[in-house]
């Protein structure tokens, strides 16, 4: 539906007890750095952080049921903002972890109760049955797998797996990388990787390694290879990037975050 308006912003505005102590709280405890009262005594306030900005009314009757409401802030680097809350003694009430919605959260409450949801990309984290190298029957190599292979790899990380697309992709795909478990005849792919470009940007998808096989550095092994196969015929500096969940672990080849993340040849 068409319409001649849009809704440009949203501010919470939180019932509490003591403006004067939210807004101290809000400023020395999370992070705000603006703020204006309004009263005398103040009955009204709010607290700005860049573009967000959130306002807190004087009503001790409601804020005293408040306890357990929660609000929401998107964090671009969650671990860090993590770190410098928890050095400071901020009360978190939930420690930072991944999600099974897909984010990295962790909650901190407010003097009235109010439950602060800071979420980011979810963080890399090392399996505990991670390998230091990897395995002798894993090898990685320049390969395009077969439609089937691609399919059945998709499938084993639930993304989808439609035939004509996959095939198409695979076709136009500029470097593929696969890797194999040797231990089987003929050996079975266990991962892979594409690399698509013009000539002048990059970009890296489908960065797969099957369920049975991760945390064995095979990963980092076909990323790694798809770089160097890469290098072989980008010019310097050239840019490469990809969408990642888990951004973590990208950052440890090299990859830096910015309108996805990207790294320089």
């Amino acid at each position: 539906m068409s319409t001649s308006f849009d809704i440009t912003s949203s501010e919470p505005i939180f019932a509490v007890a003591d403006v004067v102590r939210s807004v101290r709280f809000y400023r020395d405890v999370i992070g705000f750095e603006h703020e204006w009262l309004w009263g005398d005594p103040p009955v009204h306030a709010g607290v700005r952080w860049a573009n967000i900005q959130l306002m807190f009314s004087k009503r001790p009757d409601l804020a005293e049921r408040s306890a357990g409401h929660q609000h929401f802030f998107r964090v671009q680097n969650v671990r860090a903002l993590y770190d410098r809350h928890k050095s400071i003694g901020a009360p978190i009430v939930h420690d930072l972890a991944n999600k099974a919605w897909g984010l990295a959260e962790y909650v901190i409450r407010d003097p009235d109760g109010y439950e602060l949801r800071f979420a980011g990309g979810e963080i890399y984290e090392r399996p505990k049955t991670a390998t230091e190298s990897l395995p002798p029957h894993i090898i990685v190599e320049v390969h395009t797998p077969s439609v089937d292979d691609a399919r059945m790899l998709m499938r084993s990380v639930k993304w989808g797996d439609d035939e004509p697309t996959t095939e198409a992709s695979l076709k136009q795909t500029l470097i593929c990388i696969t890797a194999f478990d040797t231990r089987q005849d003929p050996p079975r792919a266990i991962g892979m990787t594409r690399v698509v470009g013009d000539g002048k940007h990059y970009s890296i998808w489908d960065v797969i390694v099957h369920p049975d096989y991760q945390g064995q550095k095979i990963g980092t092994a076909m990323m790694e290879l798809a770089l160097t196969e890469l290098r072989k015929i980008a010019k310097r500096g050239a840019f490469v990037g990809l969408f990642a969940a888990k951004p973590g672990f990208y950052e440890k080849l090299g990859f830096v975050k910015g309108c996805g993340m990207h790294i320089s040849l």
